[in-house]
């Protein structure tokens, strides 16, 4: 319909070219409008390139005689990323290609003064052009296998090991490291733990270890059982007092026996284990070899075992605790050549203030014990038996402290 509108148009007003001419079409593809064009204003040869002719593209325009269409349509396609050459008396249309050139690229380099590189690259990474390709890797393990690395990414360009931090890339991406790593490279939170491990001899009929420890807490110090959802029983928060003089309160029941009293400090977000006890050695595996074996002894720990994670976040540290009980015993089944480990395992998550002091329980260890007493000539229906049921409790008492260097400075 379009196309017989606009033959009507030039049969109603033809002029000739030199004067001008009316043309308006509305709606038209790319590849009908540059054939009318030739067709029917131009009037001369052209070669359209193939990558016009499925060009779906929809042109509405409108020419009037006092323009030259000519340069009208020269203009009209150069916004078009269109151009026309004339060679030899035939025009050629074609699309523009244009030369993309690529961006020029430095070398970056930064020390970093209090974060690892590691930790640096993986909060970097979402800021420059490109993507990691480790997937996985959390925070303090960044090791990328070669074959892990795609060409021309951040992968490829930003090294994660070693004491300097070394980027690759344009000179947009270095500016934009250059105004966050400021913001970034600063000193983390440190975490002092400090506590006591008490080894709690009660009876049966005394009830658990933390049960003690609470009877002989309450009316001299506040406290509350129960983590912050109150769904713990065998924990104690302390308030309104300090780690010696709770230590200082223990000592008066000699039924808590100090084991150890570990201090640490550790980063937010570290681990740090602190052990009492013994390396046992384990059978591990036999080889065997030209009729004779070997065998391969690993070191195991045992004893009391305590392993804290804290990561402060503003007033609050959250803390995840591990602690373990464990020895070695005579295996009576099986390999008979390799000890057996007995262990008792609690782990947990809680949340505290800076400052606050938590006891911990869980670990037990029943002892039952059955003895008779009487005269050995007299029968044995006329001896007295007794029997007693001892359990050991393992108590933790921790203090934990957040201290910020940055604040200590700034104090200063």
């Amino acid at each position: 319909m379009n196309k017989y509108l606009l033959i009507l148009l030039f049969f109603h007003s033809f002029r000739v070219m030199s004067q001008g001419v009316t043309l308006e079409l509305n709606r038209v593809t790319l590849p009908e409008v540059i054939h009318m064009l030739y067709s029917d204003v131009f009037n001369r040869p052209y070669m359209l390139a193939p990558e016009l002719a499925g060009d779906t593209r929809i042109l509405s325009l409108r020419i009037t005689p006092d323009v030259d269409e000519r340069a009208f349509i020269e203009r009209y396609f150069s916004n078009l990323d269109i151009k026309i050459f004339t060679r030899d008396g035939i025009d050629y249309v074609a699309p523009v290609i244009k030369k993309t050139s690529e961006p020029v690229r430095e070398v970056f380099v930064y020390r970093p003064r209090f974060r690892s590189v590691a930790y640096l690259s993986e909060l970097l990474r979402t800021f420059v052009e490109g993507s990691f390709s480790a997937a996985g890797a959390g925070i303090g393990d960044f090791t990328v296998a070669p074959d892990k690395i795609t060409p021309d990414t951040a992968t490829d360009k930003l090294n994660r090991s070693g004491d300097k931090l070394v980027f690759y890339g344009t000179r947009e991406n270095i500016r934009r490291i250059e105004r966050i790593l400021p913001e970034i490279d600063i000193a983390g939170d440190e975490v002092f733990v400090g506590g006591y491990v008490f080894e709690v001899q009660t009876k049966e009929q005394n009830g658990s270890g933390i049960a003690l420890a609470a009877k002989l807490l309450s009316g001299k110090v506040s406290i509350g059982i129960g983590n912050l959802s109150g769904g713990y029983e065998n924990f104690i928060r302390i308030g309104g007092s300090s780690l010696d003089a709770m230590y200082e309160l223990f000592r008066t029941d000699s039924r808590f026996k100090v084991v150890s009293s570990p201090r640490l400090r550790v980063k937010s977000g570290y681990s740090a284990t602190f052990s009492v006890g013994q390396e046992v050695p384990v059978l591990s595996g036999v080889e065997h070899n030209n009729n004779s074996s070997y065998q391969s002894v690993e070191y195991r720990s045992s004893g009391v075992i305590l392993d804290v994670q804290p990561e402060v976040h503003g007033d609050v540290t959250d803390v995840k605790i591990k602690q373990q009980l464990s020895n070695f015993v005579q295996t009576e089944t099986g390999v008979n050549n390799s000890p057996t480990l007995i262990k008792r395992e609690v782990e947990t998550f809680v949340s505290v203030k800076s400052g606050d002091i938590i006891l911990l329980g869980g670990l037990a260890e029943t002892k039952s014990s059955d003895s008779k007493t009487g005269f050995s000539f007299l029968p044995r229906s006329w001896m007295s038996s007794s029997d007693e049921n001892s359990k050991t409790d393992i108590l933790i008492l921790l203090q934990v402290r957040s201290e910020s260097p940055v604040k200590k400075m700034l104090n200063k």
